[in-house]
């Protein structure tokens, strides 16, 4: 299971890039940390954010705003739920589906963490 130290690695680098790929998008960090995704996510302002799926390419879309922005943090919650909150008070929030499978895998410098919601 990833630390919260190891997800301090995502705090003040900038969102650099998004991979739209077949089944998956993948979230690239200036600090060299990645998100793959391949579930339910919710993007946008905290007051309206807006449903996507890494499996669905048109989608991606919707994480465009959050491109080149400041991350201010990144909490999880119960070691599933990543929420990861811009400096233009953008959010990204990665919601797992409760289905066994792989949902999304955090890469750090340290390692990967994929995170299965059961």
């Amino acid at each position: 299971m990833i630390t919260i130290d190891e997800l301090k690695e995502f705090e003040q680098s900038i969102l650099t890039g998004v991979i739209v790929g077949v089944g998956s998008l993948v979230l690239l960090f200036s600090s060299g940390s990645r998100i793959m995704i391949q579930c339910p996510f919710q993007c946008g302002k905290k007051s309206h954010l807006k449903s996507g799926h890494g499996e669905d390419l048109t989608t991606s879309i919707l994480l465009f705003p959050t491109l080149n922005q400041k991350v201010e943090s990144c909490p999880m919650l119960n070691g599933e739920i990543l929420t990861i909150c811009f400096s233009n008070e953008n959010y990204i929030r990665i919601i797992p589906e409760k289905n066994g499978f792989e949902s999304y895998v955090i890469t750090t410098s340290l390692g990967d963490y994929p995170v299965i919601a059961c």
